[in-house]
């Protein structure tokens, strides 16, 4: 039985997508930034691409795959259905969350900063230029940004034609 998704279920949705990716990156950041103390963003790229290719693709397979009590989504390939999806499958799916949530963040993350600047407010003894505080603030700050859009983008996401595959959300009978 195919259903909608209330905004209670998106939002759900939108945490279990969030929370996992948040919690790898703040581990990450205290442990090569503050454990660690590394200079350089030589070992920041190296775990973006992780995140990206990697932990990204696990988590959204994670999160499509843990049933609601009242739903689940599944995956659709040429009439078969699955219950997971294959690693390019959330490859896809986690693209076009990122495509879309990027942009829009990277644009908030400017107007924030613009009106910081217009309104001469200073954060006082934090230091932008401590890789530390500047990483965990931009996980932070990626993973706010993605609670407020996510629950707006996921009705999208389950109506999207992949290549290859769809996706169906369905009710428990």
């Amino acid at each position: 039985m195919l259903i909608a998704l209330s905004f209670s279920n998106r939002l759900r949705l939108a945490w279990e997508l969030t929370w996992p990716l948040l919690l790898a990156d703040l581990a990450a950041v205290v442990l090569m930034h503050g454990a660690m103390n590394v200079q350089g963003e030589t070992l920041d790229t190296i775990w973006a691409l992780v995140l990206l290719l990697v932990i990204s693709p696990l988590v959204v397979r994670r999160a499509l795959a843990r049933p609601a009590p009242d739903w689940h989504v599944v995956s659709v390939a040429r009439g078969v259905e699955a219950e997971r999806l294959s690693y390019q499958q959330s490859f896809k799916v986690m693209w076009l969350l990122a495509w879309r949530t990027i942009p829009l963040g990277l644009v908030a993350l400017f107007l924030i900063s613009a009106l910081f600047r217009a309104t001469g407010v200073e954060l006082g003894s934090i230091s932008a230029q401590d890789p530390l505080v500047n990483n965990a603030a931009l996980s932070l700050f990626d993973a706010v940004t993605s609670m407020l859009l996510y629950p707006l983008l996921i009705p999208g996401m389950l109506k999207k034609r992949y290549r290859g595959f769809h996706l169906e959300l369905r009710g428990k009978i």
